[in-house]
């Protein structure tokens, strides 16, 4: 099991917006491309200030697990492009991102 974790840093002033996104565009297209259990968390940290834009900012993490690792490369290669492209178009220096991919080493839920 392969775990796809993306951590965004979002300006406050348009986080409901950014969350509207994951929820009706990029979970939709990741469901599609066989990813699951996807979780958005907020991460507990002291907002600090984009530098580029002044704001606040706030970070969160959007987890989804992929079956193999084929899911998490076509997902990667085929689909994430086209969804950061549109963030970056729609939000510009106000979302800055880094992803992870991570192997499950042991999931307490399958026992």
């Amino acid at each position: 099991m392969i775990l796809l974790n993306t951590t965004f840093c979002v300006d406050d002033n348009i986080a409901g917006a950014f969350i509207d996104f994951i929820r009706e565009v990029y979970l939709p297209l990741a469901d599609s491309s066989d990813l699951h259990s996807a979780l958005l968390t907020e991460v507990r940290v002291t907002p600090e200030t984009n530098t580029l834009t002044g704001q606040l900012s706030r970070s969160f993490a959007l987890q989804m697990r992929a079956s193999s690792q084929e899911v998490a490369d076509d997902f990667r290669h085929d689909i994430l492009p086209e969804l950061y492209r549109v963030i970056g178009q729609q939000w510009g220096p106000a979302v800055g991102m880094f992803e992870s991919v991570l192997d499950v080493v042991y999931d307490h839920s399958k026992k």
